[in-house]
């Protein structure tokens, strides 16, 4: 079985759409969705609905996705390290998300653990602490750091996303996906990255997948819209300006 991974897709329905494709073509039988369906770009209620059409979808909440359908900071200084722009970017998009946008991403669950093929595979936005907060970033993490950071699973695959930087890493034992920011391109401006899992028979390998797609026309709608905090957007997410 052939299954299209993505994971922090935010709010970038076009980058989704050519991914989409690619699964498409390539004949993915699921989808996984690692979180961080909104937040950062300018497609908040079309990227959701986008996400709602997908059949066999099997997706988790990221911290995106939090903010809007449990809670965010709302003072600064806060556990979060949210600044003030940020905070007035998530209540613009909120108001642009549906009533039917809020409930399917409020039943969406924090991890899921399946069996495909014989394989355990276990689905998260990152790795938490027994509060269900995500625990501090490691960069470029090896396999042992992988092991470290997600020491209470045991599955031969764990797929997730949350750092925006790819990273793969495997042994005999376990096979840890970050395929990479679907939505945020940065310094690979016109990149929306994936992955393909192949499962077969109690085995497992991934292959990273990029697809181009028209970036400008993310930068235009961005401007077009100068919806809060968009200079820091457009210099961290998009290498812009």
């Amino acid at each position: 079985m052939k299954i299209g991974i993505i994971t922090d897709v935010h709010n970038n329905v076009l980058a989704l759409i050519e991914i989409l494709k690619k699964f498409d073509a390539e004949n993915c039988e699921k989808i996984i969705c690692c979180g961080d369906i909104i937040g950062i770009g300018p497609y908040p209620e079309q990227t959701v609905r986008k996400i709602m059409e997908i059949p066999e979808l099997l997706a988790v909440k990221g911290n995106h996705d939090r903010y809007f359908v449990e809670s965010m900071p709302t003072d600064i200084p806060n556990d979060e390290y949210m600044e003030l722009g940020e905070m007035e970017h998530h209540k613009w998009e909120h108001k642009l998300l549906s009533k039917q946008s809020y409930d399917f991403l409020k039943s969406l669950p924090l991890r899921i653990d399946i069996v495909i093929e014989n394989v355990k595979i276990t689905i998260l936005h990152y790795c938490m602490n027994k509060q269900n907060k995500y625990v501090k970033i490691t960069k470029n993490p090896t396999i042992q750091d992988c092991y470290n950071m997600f020491y209470d699973i045991d599955s031969g695959v764990i797929i997730y996303g949350h750092d925006h930087i790819r990273a793969i890493n495997k042994d005999d034992k376990r096979l840890f996906i970050n395929c990479g920011p679907l939505g945020c391109p940065s310094k690979k401006y016109n990149i929306a990255r994936g992955g393909i899992l192949t499962v077969s028979n109690g085995n497992a390998t991934i292959e990273p997948i990029e697809v181009t797609y028209d970036v400008e026309k993310v930068i235009n709608e961005i401007d077009s819209l100068n919806y809060p905090d968009t200079l820091l957007i457009k210099r961290v997410f998009y290498d812009k300006i």
